[in-house]
């Protein structure tokens, strides 16, 4: 009988072991701030080359550039602002960035190169977003 008790009280200790390793781990990996895109390597790709990809194969797009960085260069084609007030840049009526600062400028006619995580495509190109401006 003491050796049962003994026994139930080294599983109860190794659980509470595990719970108060697994708290501080958890916890941590769920504060982790997200990655910003200028601390990323990204992947340069032009315009062309990137709305090409998504209109051959989505998914074989979505595995060489889907929730990664990339850096496109491209001549703006329409500025306007977002719903929730960020700058939405349209590349060549081709790639839509949305851009992560409320005050980034971008004029209609200008070549520009962003910086962005690609989110996939849509009706209406490919889809950037938490841009910057690097040029």
């Amino acid at each position: 009988m003491f050796a049962l008790m003994k026994k139930g009280r080294i599983i109860l200790m190794i659980i509470l072991l595990a719970i108060l390793i697994a708290v501080p781990v958890i916890y941590t990996m769920y504060n982790k701030p997200p990655d910003k895109v200028e601390d990323i390597e990204g992947v340069k790709v032009s315009v062309a080359q990137l709305a090409d990809a998504y209109a051959a194969d989505e998914a074989k797009a979505n595995e060489t550039y889907l929730n990664k960085a990339v850096i496109v260069t491209g001549v703006v084609s329409e500025v306007q602002n977002n719903q929730d007030g960020k700058l939405l840049i349209v590349l060549e009526d081709k790639v839509q960035c949305t851009l992560r600062e409320k005050d980034a400028k971008a004029q209609a006619g200008n070549t520009i190169t962003v910086k962005a995580f690609c989110t996939g495509s849509s009706l209406f190109g490919v889809v950037l977003s938490d841009g910057i401006i690097v040029n």
